[in-house]
C-alpha cells in the first residue's frame, strides 16, 4: 500500500504526518475475509465469493471467531480488516467487531456498501469499527454491469453517505482494471463531489491466470498512474480539506512515484527515496497476514496456495510465529534473488518484487517477474 498523498505532504513540507506515521506505526495488518459469500457477482473478485459459500465446508463460528480475536489481541495488531465476500452477510459482524474493540484491536470494514441503510449505518458506528471502504468503480452503467446486480451503484452511494451521515470516516476504493480504467476520471469527480477524505486504488491482483485479461497494459496503467499523481499533487494545494489518494496491489507505483518527484523536483529525491525504503514495499511477511473463511492463514488474500496452517488447529499468533522461517517470509528480508526482470531491477528494495500471487500465477515461479510492473527496461537497469 503506497500513501501516496501523505508522502507528498511530508515531502513538500506541508505537514509532517508521514514522518511521524513511519515511525510510530507497526504492528501487523490483517485481513479476514470473515465470509465467502456476496450478494453481487464481481468480474473481478479473487475469493471466488458467491451467494452460497458452496464448496468449501463450514465457515468459522462465531465462537471459533472469538477465539482468534483472542489470538490477535496477543500480537501488535496495527489494524484488523474485515472482508469477504460481502462481511455484512455475517450475522455477527458488529459482535466481533465489538469483541475485538474491546480486545484494543482497530477495525476496519471493506464491504460494497450495498447493504447499508440506517439502521445497519448506527450498527457499524456502534460497533466500534473506525473506517469504512466502499467500492465504486465508475458510473452507474459501468459500475453495476461490473459487479453483476442493476442498482449496485445507487445503493453502494447511498450506503456512503449514511454511513458518512452517523460519523463514520469514509473512503472510496475503485478497482483499476481494463474495464474501468477509463473510469478513473469519472471516480475522481465522485470523490471530490462527495468531499471524501480517502480513495484507495487497488490495482488487479490474481492468482490464476483466469482473469489476466483484466489487467490493464503497462502504458495504460502508466498513464492511469501519471493522472493518480498529478490529482494528488493538485490536492496537496487544498488546505481546507486534506485528501488522501492511496495505492495498492502493484508496488511499482512505489518507483514511479519517485521517479516523478525526481524528474520535477531533482532536490527531493533523496528524501523521497529513503521515505520509499522506510515503507518497505510489499507488506509480505511479518507485516501483513489473511486469514480466509474457513481459517486456514495465508501471507497475503491473493497467494491461497500457501497455507501457513489453520486457526481451528493452531493459535493464529503460533502460526505466525512458526512461519518465520517459511521461504515466502524471506521474500519480505529481500534474502531471495528474484529471476527475470524482477532479478535486474534497481528497485527491488523499494517494492519488494511486488506481487509474488501474480508472478506464480504467470510463470509457476515465487521467485519470478511480476508480469504488471510497468516501469520500462531503461528505468529499471542496474548500470
Amino acid at each position: 500500500m503506497l500513501r501516496i498523498s501523505s508522502l507528498l505532504r511530508e515531502a513538500y513540507g506541508n505537514d509532517s504526518s508521514f514522518r511521524a506515521a513511519g515511525q510510530n506505526r507497526s504492528g501487523v495488518v490483517v485481513i479476514w475475509n470473515l465470509t465467502n459469500r456476496c450478494n453481487l457477482s464481481c468480474r473481478h473478485c479473487y475469493a471466488d465469493a458467491n451467494s452460497t459459500c458452496s464448496g468449501r465446508g463450514e465457515e468459522l463460528s462465531t465462537q471459533e471467531a472469538k477465539r482468534v480475536i483472542d489470538d490477535l489481541a496477543r500480537l501488535d495488531v496495527l489494524v484488523l480488516i474485515l472482508s469477504g465476500g460481502e462481511p455484512m452477510l455475517r450475522e455477527d459482524l458488529y459482535q466481533l467487531a465489538s469483541y475485538a474493540r474491546e480486545q484494543g484491536i482497530s477495525c476496519a470494514l471493506s464491504t460494497n456498501g450495498t447493504l447499508i441503510d440506517e439502521a445497519q449505518a448506527r450498527k457499524i458506528g456502534e460497533s466500534g469499527v473506525r473506517y469504512v471502504g466502499i467500492s465504486i468503480d465508475g458510473g452507474k452503467d459501468q459500475h453495476d454491469e461490473f459487479r453483476g446486480r442493476r442498482g449496485a451503484y445507487e445503493a453502494s452511494l447511498q450506503g456512503i453517505r449514511l454511513a458518512r451521515e452517523v460519523g463514520i470516516k469514509v473512503g472510496l476504493r475503485f478497482s483499476l482494471t481494463s474495464y474501468t480504467a477509463s473510469q478513473l476520471p469519472f471516480v475522481f469527480d465522485l470523490f471530490e463531489h462527495e468531499s471524501l477524505k480517502k480513495l484507495y486504488i487497488s490495482h488487479l491482483n490474481y492468482s490464476n491466470l483466469v482473469r489476466r485479461h483484466l489487467a490493464p497494459g503497462p502504458t495504460e496503467t502508466r498513464n492511469l498512474m501519471g493522472l493518480v499523481i498529478e490529482k494528488a499533487m493538485g490536492y496537496l494545494k487544498e488546505k481546507c480539506l486534506p485528501r488522501e489518494i492511496v495505492t495498492g496491489n502493484n508496488e511499482a507505483d512505489a518507483p514511479f512515484l519517485f521517479l516523478s518527484v525526481r524528474r520535477r523536483h531533482p532536490e527531493l529525491a533523496n528524501w523521497i527515496y529513503d521515505a520509499l525504503m522506510r515503507s518497505r514495499g510489499n507488506g509480505l511477511g511479518p507485516r501483513l497476514a489473511n486469514i480466509d473463511a474457513w481459517g486456514e492463514v495465508h501471507p497475503d488474500p491473493f497467494c491461497r496456495e500457501i497455507s501457513l496452517g489453520n486457526v481451528r488447529q493452531k493459535a493464529f499468533d503460533r502460526i505466525l510465529s512458526d512461519a518465520q522461517d517459511h521461504f515466502f517470509f524471506s521474500l519480505r528480508d529481500r534474502k531471495a534473488a528474484f529471476n527475470g526482470r524482477c532479478g535486474r531491477c534497481q528497485f527491488v528494495g523499494l517494492c519488494g518484487g511486488n506481487s509474488r500471487a501474480r508472478a506464480f500465477a504467470q510463470f509457476s515461479d515465487w521467485l519470478g517477474s511480476d508480469p504488471l510492473c510497468y516501469l520500462t527496461d531503461e528505468e529499471i537497469s542496474l548500470n
